[in-house]
């Protein structure tokens, strides 16, 4: 080692407090990269987990029936792997309960199969050979058929027909009532041993229309060797994920089909053939990524321009010996990467350390959330790349915030840097304050104001720090608030979690009324509904309507210019109870809603809807019809004939009661009026009872026992909460993660002032013991310090706050090239930072002078090592 590195490692060591100060800078900054990509790593590891858990391990499925084309497709270079699930057929389930599902469907999986798909067994254990079976737990709950563990059956098996056409699992049973009829022809019978029972499948799987139970059990080999007109559904998992959607654009031309495409696995894997989705998320992930590398870079800079300009009366020292500036260079290089040896492993082990004890600590609480049926643990997922890229990111930083100040140091001449009179020139003018400064802040104000400007770059330092986490804190805030809005428009369908549906009636019997009190009393059941619904057209000019709505029907040449245009109206009947309950919730007058004479409805103008030409979701309105207007509405009859109705539009509103829809689909209005007002109009015989639960799946069994006993068919209740699982435990996830990114930039930003604020105090404590040796008083002292706080924090906000706005549009303008949306700004998140700001620079700055006060005047004034 030469001597100059000696006599670098020897100023580290006598400048112990300008040094911790620079290591703890490097490790903040490594720290923040580290900890958000393993934040974001083990977020898409969590999901992509938990997606495979309730859809299951695939990305593509194939449908074919013959084995030519299914050796053409497991040979392909492209594949991964793969696993078989052969059609066994149907076979008639004797005693359902569900006339829409009177089948038993026979699924023949492969070993592989069994992996893949998303097999959750309650009891018992997987079939091993062709004579055992899985049947799901489905066949009892919905189906009201009971089969034991280790019971014998013997199963009619066959395939479905209608019209010489075979049907599969993806054709809803041919009911007498839909006006269509299928035909099972028998082909043979098997007998298999129950072996165990599991969940449902998801509708990926078995939709909710499927006509048959799902039952498994093994394939036998050597029946590929010939398919017999039996489908094989082969699920496909690529080497390369993102090259998904370019095998499948090439295969649309082939005899077999790519039937079921998993998109949530591609997309978390990063494949999406959305542009809209694309641009999102390349968006955020650049405006994220560019605010932690701007910070990164900040904390780093701060940190060595500080030590580098304390250093300057030793490079003096060191010149007037001799020392060429290139061995200062070198100097400052070596003392960068022996920080940086020290910083950078501390850094990511905090990093890494910080994101696994918060992961480990909402680990339970994931559970909780998401539920025990939901065995998928948040743990810590490490991305080996982003380390990697962490690690070179801070060397890099390092090395050019190092080189930056020993530049601007190096063309100092040895006099000046011995005398330490570069950094401050003063002249009259530049410390120069207003009288007005003077008269509103007093001496301690003025002298607070002076101090900042006599030393500008420190100044700017301070400033720039206090800057950069406002910026971090509000953009965080920002990133999550757009980011949770949308994941809710986009999953957040349903407000209900039962449906029943009742069909063939129009008046509800006292048996239905019944068993409606019974389930809405019972404990997990916190909100319900009765809902009819009928249809009709409104005819309206072209000045009631949005431009855009107009302009689209005269393009696709459904009106001409001028023309009335007919809007289709979905019309909702609520119950009494409902309703008014509704009504007060708006804060709107009951006798309004109430009159007999004059129907008055409640409108939804919300269209929701996903544009294929623009690849987005898009949220607008078709009406600009005022409240309290008049509009024809055509209603057909039972008879065909065409009552034209008069409806009063009361009032518009964003919220619906439990039962209907948010949004109005298809370029079409929604009109809720009380049930009792509209008694006369009940033509389509059917209507719908809705509920909501704390815990849908605890729930379920007594819905389904109190329909069975008071005789009604249990087969028509529709678990929504089942099948929209997966998407309101996406946005419960991503509302955590998002907290969770607002709480981690929010420790950084005060870690990154409270760093920058006490370097700064222990670096003036010099300047403080001058003060205090020419008389100023403690109170003045502090005064003076309080008003230099404010001066900090308001220059900050200054141009934190508009900075923030600025990024924060940026957000939302990424966000809407895949969800419509409007700009807001995060009114809460400036309010909080604008306190926070003051608050962490009072406290930090307090912290700082409680050792301070205690030093001797003279021994600081003495002390050049600080």
């Amino acid at each position: 080692m030469n001597i100059m590195n000696r006599i670098t490692l020897k100023g580290l060591k006598k400048n112990k407090t300008r040094t911790i100060v620079t290591i703890i800078g490097v490790i903040l900054s490594t720290a923040m990269i580290t900890a958000v990509t393993s934040f974001a790593s083990s977020l898409q590891h969590f999901l992509i987990n938990y997606t495979t858990y309730g859809i299951g391990n695939w990305h593509i499925r194939i449908n074919t029936r013959t084995i030519d084309e299914y050796q053409d497709i497991i040979e392909d270079n492209q594949i991964k792997k793969y696993s078989v699930v052969k059609d066994g057929g149907y076979a008639p389930l004797v005693g359902s309960k569900n006339e829409y599902k009177p089948y038993l469907y026979i699924m023949e999986l492969d070993n592989k199969a069994f992996d893949t798909l998303p097999i959750h067994i309650t009891q018992g254990r997987l079939p091993k050979n062709s004579k055992e079976v899985l049947l799901s737990e489905h066949i009892l709950y919905n189906g009201g058929v009971e089969f034991k563990l280790g019971q014998e059956i013997s199963l009619e098996v066959g395939a479905r027909y209608s019209d010489g056409y075979k049907l599969d699992q993806q054709n809803s049973f041919h009911h007498i009532d839909t006006g269509e009829t299928e035909e099972f022809i028998a082909s043979g019978t098997r007998s298999f041993t129950v072996v165990g029972f599991f969940e449902r499948f998801p509708t990926e799987i078995e939709n909710f229309a499927a006509p048959g139970y799902s039952i498994l059990t093994c394939l036998d080999d050597s029946s590929l060797t010939s398919l017999e007109d039996s489908d094989l559904y082969i699920y496909i998992n690529f080497k390369n994920p993102r090259k998904a959607f370019n095998y499948i654009d090439n295969y649309q031309d082939h005899d077999y089909h790519i039937d079921s495409i998993n998109y949530d696995i591609l997309q978390l894997e990063g494949s999406s053939d959305i542009s809209g989705f694309n641009a999102v998320i390349y968006g955020l992930s650049g405006i994220i990524m560019t605010i932690i590398i701007i910070g990164s870079v900040a904390l780093i800079y701060n940190s060595f321009s500080i030590s580098v300009s304390e250093r300057r009366k030793q490079f003096g020292l060191l010149s007037s010996v001799g020392a060429t500036r290139k061995q200062l260079m070198n100097s400052v290089f070596f003392e960068s990467l022996f920080i940086a040896v020290i910083g950078i492993p501390l850094g990511i082990c905090s990093g890494i350390l910080g994101i696994g004890i918060t992961l480990h600590q909402l680990r339970d609480n994931f559970i909780i959330m998401l539920g025990e049926r939901i065995p998928v643990e948040l743990t810590l997922n490490v991305s080996v790349p982003s380390v990697i890229a962490a690690v070179i990111f801070s060397l890099i930083t390092i090395l050019i915030s190092a080189y930056i100040p020993a530049r601007r140091t190096k063309k100092i001449s040895a006099i000046d840097a011995v005398r330490q009179t570069a950094d401050i020139k003063l002249t009259y003018k530049k410390v120069k304050t207003s009288k007005l400064t003077r008269k509103i802040f007093g001496i301690e104000g003025d002298l607070a104001l002076k101090n900042l400007k006599r030393n500008k770059k420190r100044y700017r330092s301070t400033v720039f720090s206090l800057f950069i986490s406002v910026l971090l804190f509000i953009t965080a805030s920002s990133f999550s608030m757009y980011l949770t809005d949308s994941v809710e428009n986009v999953y957040d369908k349903y407000n209900y979690d039962f449906r029943y549906a009742v069909s063939g009636t129009t008046d509800i019997s006292e048996e239905y009324l019944v068993a409606y009190e019974n389930i809405r009393n019972l404990d997990g059941i916190y909100d319900s509904s009765i809902i009819k619904k009928i249809y009709g057209t409104a005819y309206l000019k072209k000045e009631q309507l949005e431009a855009f709505y107009y302009s689209d029907m005269i393009e696709n040449g459904s009106i001409n210019d001028g023309d009335d245009i007919p809007l289709h109206v979905d019309i909702y009947k609520v119950d009494h109870e409902t309703f008014i309950n509704y009504i007060e919730k708006l804060g709107l007058k009951k006798d309004k809603f109430q009159n007999t004479e004059e129907i008055t409805a409640i409108a939804i103008d919300r269209q929701h809807y996903y544009d294929d030409k623009e690849e987005r979701f898009k949220n607008t309105k078709l009406l600009k019809v005022k409240p309290d207007t008049h509009i024809t509405i055509d209603l057909n009859n039972d008879d065909g004939d065409t009552i034209s109705t008069s409806i009063v539009l009361g009032a518009y509103a964003d919220t619906v009661p439990i039962g209907i829809p948010e949004y109005s689909y298809g370029y079409s209005i929604t009109l809720l009026i009380d049930e009792d007002i509209l008694k006369d109009f009940d033509w389509f015989h059917m209507f719908y009872m809705f509920f909501s639960a704390k815990k849908p799946f605890d729930v379920e069994h007594q819905i389904v026992k109190i329909l069975n006993d008071a005789g009604l068919d249990s087969g028509n209740l529709y678990n929504i909460a089942e099948d929209v699982e997966y998407e309101r435990n996406i946005i419960l996830i991503i509302k955590v993660f998002a907290y969770g990114f607002i709480i981690l930039m929010s420790l950084i930003s005060v870690t990154n002032v409270f760093n920058t604020i006490t370097t700064n105090i222990n670096l003036r404590r010099r300047e403080f013991a001058m003060l205090k040796s020419v008389g100023i008083t403690g109170k003045g002292f502090n005064k003076m310090l309080n008003y230099e706080c404010i001066f900090y924090g308001l220059k900050a906000l200054i141009y934190g706050i508009p900075t923030s706005i600025f990024i924060t549009y940026l957000i939302y303008l990424s966000i809407d090239e895949g969800v419509e949306t409007s700009f807001y700004m995060p009114a809460h998140s400036i309010l909080i930072s604008i306190l926070s700001i003051f608050l962490v620079v009072f406290i930090s700055m307090m912290y700082s002078m409680k050792k301070i006060r205690k030093e001797n005047i003279l021994d600081a004034l003495k002390n050049e090592n600080l």
